[in-house]
């Protein structure tokens, strides 16, 4: 069975990845060889390594926000966890902690 890998896979394979899942699974899974996956992955600039400089996090999220999440990721057709690093690597990059929370930015003391 071989099926084209689409732009909608690619963008899962970090998460998958980041849970645990080797190239070999995942190549495994979407039906085409190790090397093949390897090399695209390599043209869109997608890591196969496990482990890295990544953290895994537990966030503890209520049942409410986890569905919340889940439905937000199906509609932009992306996993939830895949958009939850999304959204938090945005807020980082953009020092949105304040608009997101509704808080006013404290400025640091010197």
């Amino acid at each position: 069975m071989n099926r084209k890998l689409t732009d909608e896979i690619y963008d899962l394979i970090p998460a998958l990845i980041a849970e645990g899942k080797t190239k070999a699974e995942i190549a495994e899974t979407y039906g085409v060889t190790t090397s093949t996956l390897q090399v695209q992955c390599c043209r869109r600039g997608i890591s196969l390594r496990q482990g890295g400089r990544r953290i895994k996090l537990s966030l503890g999220l209520s049942d409410a926000a986890l569905y919340a999440l889940r439905i937000a990721a199906k509609a932009r057709r992306k996993n939830e966890t895949r958009l939850a690093r999304d959204l938090l690597e945005a807020i980082a990059k953009d020092d949105l902690y304040g608009a997101v929370l509704d808080t006013r930015k404290e400025p640091i003391a010197a």
